[in-house]
């Protein structure tokens, strides 16, 4: 199987894996939305949910994947194979997360202080207190998934991995749904909350993300890894991977720096206003696309480019790199344009327990984020192509960037009107996400002795194009059935909701069908890559093309 072939294939199976997760996500968001609203006790459990999840992120999209991926492929050429590099970095990894965790939970009603505004009410800061002791044993699991997944990535073994959380979101919308049907929804004010409400909604949580982490067990066994603590650290390559790890968590304290800003300026936001529970609910349409996406060709192609850096292969890994950037211009950028058109109407489809204020308010914040979505998607190939060399250091700096100006936006923030404070913070990330990509691919080329963004420019370009006849023709066609039909459709709430997923539904198949057609008639191969073998599915094999194979 070619490289190309192959890529395909794990970024095919990722691919699939992310979508049902996400899909499931989607539902899971929706049922949240629908039992708290936009209100103090959704940002008392968005806060709570930033804890650990903020943890995971970090470690999932820093440390882990920094130190377990280069380390692991350039162990598996020892003679063992590597297991003996392996089950001394999975036992110092253990033992980290346990330490981590056991050290969080009795600093929770700190935590919750720093991510909060000092003006938060006291009886949603105290429902944030109940939730997150509930929640933060999360944080070991979220670890584990991670440590277990890049494992099997390691050994080119992507689909446990990128499906497992499709269980833990299963787990998630079960207890929502029963939360639901025993409590009811929208109870937006804090004291409604009971003990047995409280360890429902985040027991689910904990319970969703251990089985999450602890089903990659199943795959790991079967392929024959064999797991033995071990707590000799010394002589086995280990200092390499505490120097990526020490500048990783840098950058951890960094992001988490610009990350209590964020919390404490949305918390600030008048009760009744698109707070922190708005601001995540956007945040997940956004990462939507980039995990789907970015993430899958990325982490298919990080293999490759550790082993590529590990022999010295400077050019196969500017080869990445460019192909890499090139695919996420090619199906990211149709992305933000057509979730930019289409907004409203996706969070009103989504969000049906919403009222259409709300609904709309999710979709301006959604908006401002997709501003920033593929310059997202280069920072993270900069970010993993620094990885592959092992060098966290340059990656920190990045972060400082991307911090630096993020933190700048978002204490500007606190000037504008309550009611539009969420929507401006997502301007931020949107500019902070410009600056750091641009920043990034700079130091890249210049590390890697120059890159060939010739071919990459030229796609971005072409897919920003073609996108333009599809943006148009979607949004003249899905307004008026958003706006319009409702005038004639029985109940206001029915009649938008019902619009909404019509608009949506006419206007997605639209953008998509005119910026396939642009994209291949203007020749943008990365395009056909990826849409190519559905297309010709889809036509079928003609009698006469079977002969003579």
């Amino acid at each position: 199987m070619t490289t190309t072939s192959s890529l395909a294939r794990n970024s095919a199976i990722m691919a699939a894996g992310s979508l049902v997760s996400r899909i499931l996500g989607v539902v899971r968001q929706a049922l949240i939305v629908m039992i708290f609203g936009r209100s103090l006790a959704g940002d008392a459990w968005s806060i709570a949910n930033t804890l650990p999840n903020t943890v995971f992120l970090l470690l999932a999209g820093g440390a882990i994947n920094a130190v377990l991926v280069p380390q692991i492929s350039k162990a598996m050429r020892h003679d063992d194979g590597g297991q003996a590099f392996v089950d001394r970095l999975l036992t110092l990894a253990l033992v980290g997360l346990g330490v981590v965790t056991l050290v969080c939970i009795p600093l929770v009603p700190v935590l919750v202080n720093v991510f909060s505004d000092s003006g938060f009410p006291q009886d949603a800061h105290d429902l944030a207190v109940a939730f997150a002791f509930i929640a933060m044993p999360a944080v070991f699991f979220y670890g584990l998934y991670a440590i277990l997944g890049q494992v099997l990535n390691a050994r080119e073994e992507f689909g446990w991995f990128s499906w497992a959380p499709v269980l833990c979101n299963v787990v998630w919308i079960i207890g929502l749904g029963s939360f639901i049907g025993l409590y009811g929804s929208h109870l937006g004010h804090p004291h409604q909350y009971t003990p047995p409400m409280i360890a429902l909604l985040a027991g689910s949580l904990t319970v969703g993300v251990a089985l999450q982490a602890l089903v990659l067990l199943v795959p790991l066994w079967r392929s024959g890894f064999r797991y033995h603590p071990t707590f000799g650290f010394r002589g086995v390559g280990l200092g390499s991977a505490s120097r990526v790890a020490m500048w990783t968590f840098a950058a951890l304290v960094v992001s988490q720096l610009a990350l209590i800003v964020q919390s404490r300026v949305l918390t600030s936001a008048t009760a009744g206003d698109s707070g922190k529970l708005a601001y995540d609910s956007a945040f997940m349409l956004f990462m939507t696309p980039h995990g789907l996406i970015t993430v899958s060709v990325v982490t298919a192609l990080f293999t490759s480019m550790s082993r590529a850096a590990a022999a010295g292969d400077t050019p196969a890994v500017r080869h990445d790199v460019a192909h890499g950037l090139g695919v996420v211009g090619a199906t990211v950028i149709p992305v933000m344009v057509g979730g930019i058109v289409l907004a409203t109407s996706l969070t009103t489809t989504i969000f049906v327990g919403a009222s259409l204020e709300t609904a709309n308010a999710f979709g301006y914040i959604t908006q401002a984020m997709l501003l920033g979505l593929p310059a997202y998607g280069a920072f993270y190939v900069a970010q993993r192509a620094y990885y592959a060399y092992e060098d966290a250091k340059a990656p920190f700096w990045l972060q400082v960037v991307n911090s630096g100006v993020f933190v700048l936006g978002g204490l500007l923030c606190y000037l504008v009107a309550s009611e539009y404070r969420a929507v401006t913070v997502a301007l931020a990330q949107a500019l902070s996400n410009v600056v750091a990509a641009g920043v990034g691919i700079a130091w890249l080329s210049s590390r890697l002795g120059g890159l060939d963004l010739h071919l990459t420019i030229r796609t971005w370009i072409r897919s920003l194009v073609a996108c333009v006849p599809a943006a148009v023709v979607a949004g003249l066609l899905a307004w008026p059935i958003r706006h319009l039909l409702p005038a004639v459709l029985p109940g206001p709430t029915g009649g938008w909701w019902f619009s909404s997923a019509l608009a949506l539904l006419v206007g997605g198949i639209t953008f998509v069908a005119l910026y396939v057609a642009a994209a291949q008639r203007m020749h943008i191969d990365e395009v056909d890559e990826f849409v190519g073998p559905i297309l010709r599915r889809l036509r079928g094999v003609s009698p006469g093309s079977r002969r003579g194979a």
